[in-house]
């Protein structure tokens, strides 16, 4: 009897050390599997070269140039701004006396810029001005990209929070009022997102075209009142004196000699009489 339960321990303690042997394997082997996971998913990202980002310009043209016909020539640009696109957001047309000028400012696709101004100068018989400038803005739009992740990340672990951890009024008021907050936050970067590829999507262009014309002097639009008579009348007597003075300034020699003219037939007369 004393011989079979001695059996039987053996069997057991074999049993056992055979299973705590797999498991120790099993185990090894899954960490093996993890390591290798890990050394294949940082090969994997090592491998991987970062992206170059998508440039964030705000283009602005500026041209200046004088044409034949300025009717026609504001009816071209019309027409090329419709063709590519583009939508013209401010205009106006000014008078001088020798000249008549158009101004105009015209927001078209980025894309087109080159294009537009190039079809736009053919109107052009003399090109005063030409320039092109542009303002990076990537920076700006990564960080604010970044900022705005962030804020939806917090805005969802509240929101979380509300709908599992949240159990008092309080706790819930409270949640509510972050995620407000965040909310707000939120929609105030995405309108700064929203402008800044607004502004880098479609290039601004500022048209001035002008035609030279014949001097017209302005019309008088009323007459004048009897007082403003009066002081015309008076500033005109007043340069009247001045140019009879400079006048005679002028011809002073023609006045000396009538003088010793006066003076001589003056001297025979009293000579004659003596």
């Amino acid at each position: 009897m004393r011989n079979l339960v001695i059996f039987l321990l053996m069997i057991f303690s074999a049993a056992c050390s055979g299973e705590a042997n797999m498991e120790r394997a099993q185990m090894s082997m899954a960490a093996e599997d993890a390591d290798f996971q890990e050394e294949s998913e940082a090969q994997h990202f090592s491998d991987q070269k970062p992206l170059e980002p998508e440039r964030k310009l705000i283009k602005t043209a500026n041209i200046r140039f004088q044409v034949e016909d300025l009717e026609k020539s504001t009816e071209k640009i019309k027409a090329l701004t419709q063709e590519y696109s583009g939508i013209i957001t401010g205009m106006f047309q000014n008078n001088n006396h020798y000249s008549i000028r158009n101004n105009l400012t015209i927001r078209v696709p980025a894309a087109d810029l080159d294009r537009f101004l190039d079809a736009v100068e053919l109107e052009s018989i003399y090109t005063e001005q030409k320039s092109i400038t542009a303002q990076d803005v990537t920076e700006e739009f990564l960080d604010i990209s970044t900022r705005l992740e962030t804020k939806k990340a917090v805005r969802d672990r509240y929101i979380s929070i509300l709908r599992e951890k949240a159990q008092s009024v309080k706790d819930i008021l409270d949640a509510e009022e972050k995620i407000r907050v965040i909310q707000e936050e939120i929609e105030s970067i995405e309108g700064r997102l929203k402008y800044i590829n607004n502004r880098t999507s479609l290039s601004t262009v500022n048209v001035e075209i002008y035609q030279e014309v014949e001097y017209e002097a302005p019309p008088v639009a009323h007459g004048k009142s009897f007082f403003t008579k009066l002081k015309d009348g008076f500033l005109n007597g007043w340069d009247l004196i001045l140019d009879l003075a400079v006048g005679l300034v002028s011809i002073w020699p023609i006045l000396l000699i009538l003088t010793l003219i006066l003076v001589f037939r003056k001297r025979i007369k009293l000579f004659n009489r003596k």
